[in-house]
């Protein structure tokens, strides 16, 4: 059965419905309670859902003795968006033994169940298991993080997806076949943002065993980066591990390739934008506070005013900016304005979706303040009224605790 023939349900890097191939909308809001309940019970399929399951999922903050009301106002709600969406004659909702199940009444289909079906037949051939990843655009109903229950489902669907890969890289592994190695692992890296770290490793891994070390090493900070921004700063421990394997203690030690080495880290940022040579430098944020804790030695042997300052994006209100589109716009803007100001022996690291640390070297309070100005106007410059700063400083030289941050 096509897309074009009864019920078609996508949920699989994206959420959608058609019946008989046209597009059919369920409501405007995709966070809507009786949303989740639908997407629960076609996950569910023949099993069902619990009154309890139900619960847990989408009532945690309703006392159980209301639930029946709850789950009645639910089930009412879920039938009048079928029923809005012209799907009442091709889905129901039936309750059995306080379980409730979706009954299709005309042929359906989800591209959840084609990508089951082709990897449960896969072999340990290369044709199947890319027939098979395929049909794995992305993650099962990305649009609803933190539904425990669909969570669960998620990475289940997601081990499934990533066993199909590691199969297939055991395959280009035997055969040295490097280039497809590294095209697997790089689509299995962007499908697999915020996951365990493990697929972004897996290319690293393949980036060093094909030799491009300075690839592997943009890849190990455009990872630490994003995680450091979108995940609180929680970095996965396989990209952690990835870290010997970069310095090149793993590595037969030569002077040829310690030399190797140390001309690509030479290199490695220039020649990655040419533009960036002059300006502070942008680190990822641990070898930021490395470099912060090796400064702070220095600072003991010579009594040198050094400043790190904590700079934060604010709205026209003055109050943090929320929105994640805004926040992604305006925080490409400021590390544009901190690189432009600041000098060129000067660095930062992003703390936050909104939030920069800027490491000033042999700047007192006084001369930090001056400079947070120059970058607050460089940031009016391109932002307007939208948005505007705020900033905490830190005189290392004389700061004798522990640092205010992991």
């Amino acid at each position: 059965m096509g897309k074009s023939d009864g019920l078609y349900i996508q949920m699989l890097g994206d959420y959608a419905l058609s019946l008989d191939g046209a597009q059919v909308s369920l409501g405007k809001n995709a966070g809507a309670k009786f949303l989740g309940f639908l997407q629960m019970l076609w996950l569910a399929g023949d099993s069902g859902l619990s009154r309890e399951e139900v619960h847990e999922a989408l009532f945690q903050n309703v006392e159980f003795a209301s639930l029946t009301n709850s789950m009645n106002n639910l089930v009412y709600q879920s039938r009048k968006q079928l029923a809005l969406a012209k799907l009442q004659n091709a889905v129901s909702i039936d309750r059995r033994k306080d379980r409730y199940y979706w009954k299709a009444l005309v042929p359906t289909s989800t591209d959840l169940q084609e990508f089951l079906d082709a990897a449960d037949k896969a072999a340990d051939d290369e044709d199947s298991l890319m027939a098979a990843l395929s049909l794995y655009p992305g993650y099962l109903l990305p649009g609803t993080r933190g539904i425990q229950w669909i969570d669960e489902k998620r990475e289940e669907i997601r081990r499934i997806w990533y066993g199909l890969v590691s199969s297939l890289s055991a395959i280009y592994r035997d055969k040295q076949d490097s280039t497809s190695l590294i095209r697997l692992h790089s689509q299995a890296a962007e499908l697999d943002m915020r996951g365990t770290g493990r697929t972004e490793a897996d290319l690293i891994m393949a980036l060093l065993h094909a030799g491009d070390r300075k690839e592997a090493l943009r890849q190990y900070n455009k990872a630490l980066r994003f995680y450091r921004v979108h995940e609180k700063g929680n970095i996965p421990e396989p990209l952690e591990e990835c870290a010997a394997h970069l310095s090149g203690d793993d590595l037969e030690e030569n002077p040829l390739a310690l030399k190797k080495q140390l001309l690509d880290v030479m290199s490695t940022d220039v020649a990655e934008a040419p533009e960036r040579a002059n300006g502070a430098f942008y680190c990822n944020y641990p070898s930021f506070i490395d470099t912060i804790r090796l400064l702070r030695r220095n600072l003991i042997r010579e009594k040198k005013p050094a400043t790190l300052m904590i700079v934060a994006l604010l709205d026209y209100e003055g109050k943090p900016i929320r929105m994640k589109k805004k926040q992604l716009m305006y925080s490409a803007i400021l590390e544009e304005a901190v690189r432009s100001v600041l000098r060129i022996g000067d660095s930062f690291t992003q703390n936050g979706p909104v939030e920069f640390l800027v490491l000033l070297p042999g700047a007192d309070e006084e001369n930090a303040a001056m400079i947070f100005d120059r970058i607050q106007r460089r940031l009016k410059e391109k932002a307007g009224t939208n948005a505007s700063l705020s900033y905490r400083m830190l005189a290392l030289s004389t700061f004798e605790g522990p640092l205010p941050f992991n």
